[in-house]
């Protein structure tokens, strides 16, 4: 996409878009299908970190796109961390945890495992941190 079509999209669908993906990919008894995805060890540890990582990627590019049409310098954003990014790894971490918890509570036949929490979290942190330098460039700053 490029940079006009990517400022013509409305900040917080990026962000929405992940969030109904990861709701339906957790919280489906199977969302693959009954067959799956052949799948390495782990796998599974991956696509959590992957998704929730994706979340918090979102949620960046989201604020920083709104930022920007309202004439914020992102790239000063983009250099240094500061408390919206923390207040994004917590939302997306607890986000991880309340999806964690219904899985048991729903009974569909997927687990609650602290494993799946536990990488949810480590994406979010990595991808919070590292976040905000990418969308500068994908917003040209």
């Amino acid at each position: 996409m490029s940079r006009p079509h990517l400022l013509a999209v409305p900040a917080g669908v990026f962000s929405g878009i992940v969030v109904l993906l990861i709701l339906w990919l957790t919280l489906a008894p199977q969302p693959l299908g009954e067959e799956g995805l052949p799948v390495f060890p782990y796998a599974d540890k991956l696509a959590h970190a992957l998704m929730f990582g994706g979340l918090a990627f979102a949620l960046v590019f989201d604020r920083m796109l709104w930022q920007q049409r309202r004439g914020a310098d992102i790239c000063a954003t983009a250099r240094h961390i500061g408390w919206p990014t923390l207040w994004i790894i917590l939302a997306v971490t607890l986000f991880g945890g309340l999806i964690e918890i219904a899985q048991k509570w729903m009974e569909l036949g997927r687990s609650c495992e602290i494993s799946d929490f536990l990488s949810d979290a480590a994406g979010t942190v990595v991808s919070a941190l590292v976040s905000p330098r990418i969308a500068a460039r994908l917003l040209r700053c």
